[in-house]
């Protein structure tokens, strides 16, 4: 019996980024996506001499920060 296909799709989408993607993707400059890393909001590893950033942990950063806005803005209102 085969896998569903939204399975197999799940394995085939990336779960790392580089620098330069994670960059890219967060719109952040690459002194505030290392503030992140090091201050533990993002997970990262290092791959030989190559950063690696989780889409998961890129992925609770922008839900987080989307609450934040939502929060603010549900107390100015």
């Amino acid at each position: 019996m085969s896998e569903p296909i939204t399975q197999q799709n799940d394995l085939a989408a990336p779960v790392v980024a580089t620098a330069n993607q994670a960059i890219q993707r967060l719109q952040v400059s690459r002194a505030t996506l290392y503030e992140l890393i090091n201050s533990g909001v993002l997970e990262s590893y290092t791959e030989g001499r190559a950063r690696r950033i989780t889409i998961r942990s890129m992925d609770r950063y922008i839900e987080r920060r989307l609450a934040e806005e939502a929060k603010r803005r549900n107390r100015v209102a």
